[in-house]
């Protein structure tokens, strides 16, 4: 039975704690750069490109775009100064 984008996002958080946390910290230097918004996938590639930054993951990918939507409301919560800031889309539950 497949498990829902929404339980391997959780998973995948709970096992890396430093995704959200080199995000958060992406996401300041662009605003503080002037910058007035962005999306997330923008930053799911600099993370990708980073090589310092290892993940534990139990699928191909080392972010799976399928959680940037979740990873986008759990900044905007975080940091309700970037609501209309970081641009979502709506939440998928394959």
């Amino acid at each position: 039975m497949p498990t829902s984008i929404e339980s391997r996002f959780r998973r995948f958080h709970q096992d890396n704690p430093q995704v959200l946390e080199k995000l958060e910290e992406l996401a300041n230097v662009w605003f503080e750069s002037g910058k007035t918004s962005m999306g997330i996938q923008f930053l799911f590639e600099i993370i990708r490109w980073n090589q310092s930054v290892k993940v534990k993951s139990r699928d191909e990918f080392k972010i799976n775009n399928d959680f940037a939507a979740h990873y986008a409301r759990v900044m905007i919560a975080r940091h309700p100064e970037w609501i209309g800031r970081i641009r979502v889309r709506a939440l998928r539950s394959a």
